[in-house]
């Protein structure tokens, strides 16, 4: 089930270790990369993006299976090393890049085991793109971020951003003995799927306004908000607040879809003839 030796043998090969810096963890099991893969349901018509392809572990059926494939690596060495090996698959295009500078193709699957280190800016990076559908190996605790109800623990930023915009289900846990060499923590294998419509009517606005009232999770819903507003809108903000319905709960008890209506509520408050007189 796990190929630790043929990844040690390449990685000797090239003379280069596991980089801490990059959160190099290598998947070697066969099942957790076929199940990463079939659950994406690929055809020849989709185009992938992996992220972190290292050895070419999941490039190489991935390459077999959809129409085109784009591999972001970010390490110079493994991109030139993977340009060799697949030098034959014309529908394999391997960028060396950081992909958080990159753009992601429109209507792509997004198909990947990424390092664990740029995990919340690739899902705020994914959720502001056009992607069709995203099958991820991840951190267990992350994935659990993701997937929270509103008023819990892991409830956070990052979980009403993703879940204003798609739905996130987690699929299995994976053993972090899957990977090489082995991480201090286990994964999950998720998938996401985007609505096929946003409600979100300023999407700017939509994202200050989360970002901040995150900064204080536990505090009452009415006092961050009164604060934000008197410091975006000053001379604004009592009018715009007396067309907000904000419940009387704090913050991390507020669901995605309240926060998206709060936000549309502002919205229309600054596009209203009364403010702008």
């Amino acid at each position: 089930m796990f190929d630790v030796t043929w990844v040690r043998r390449e990685l000797e090969r090239l003379g280069i270790p596991a980089l801490k810096r990059f959160g190099q963890h290598f998947l070697v099991d066969n099942q957790a990369r076929d199940e990463l893969i079939a659950i994406a349901n690929l055809t020849p018509s989709d185009t992938v993006l992996e992220v972190g392809p290292g050895l070419g572990f999941l490039t190489s059926v991935l390459a077999q299976k959809a129409g085109r494939v784009i591999a972001v690596e970010k390490d110079r060495t493994l991109a030139g090393y993977l340009k060799n090996r697949f030098a034959k698959y014309h529908n394999l295009e391997v960028v060396q890049a950081d992909v958080l500078s990159t753009s992601i193709p429109d209507n792509a699957k997004i198909v990947s085991s990424p390092p664990y280190n740029i995990s919340s800016k690739l899902i705020l990076q994914i959720m502001a793109s056009r992607f069709k559908f995203a099958s991820l190996l991840l951190q267990d605790e992350f994935v659990r971020r993701l997937t929270a109800p509103a008023g819990s623990r892991e409830y956070g930023r990052l979980t009403v951003m993703l879940q204003s915009r798609a739905i996130a289900k987690l699929i299995k846990r994976v053993s972090r003995s899957a990977f090489y060499p082995s991480p201090k923590v286990d994964s999950a294998l998720v998938t996401i799927t985007p609505v096929k419509e946003s409600h979100i009517r300023d999407a700017k606005l939509f994202e200050d306004l989360v970002r901040v009232l995150f900064t204080q999770r536990r505090r009452k819903l009415t006092t961050v908000l009164s604060r934000y507003l008197e410091r975006r809108y000053p001379g604004q903000s009592d009018l715009i607040l007396i067309r907000v319905m904000a419940p009387e709960k704090r913050v991390y008890e507020m669901t995605p879809n309240e926060l998206v209506a709060m936000s549309n509520q502002i919205a229309e408050a600054l596009a209203s003839k009364e403010l702008e007189a």
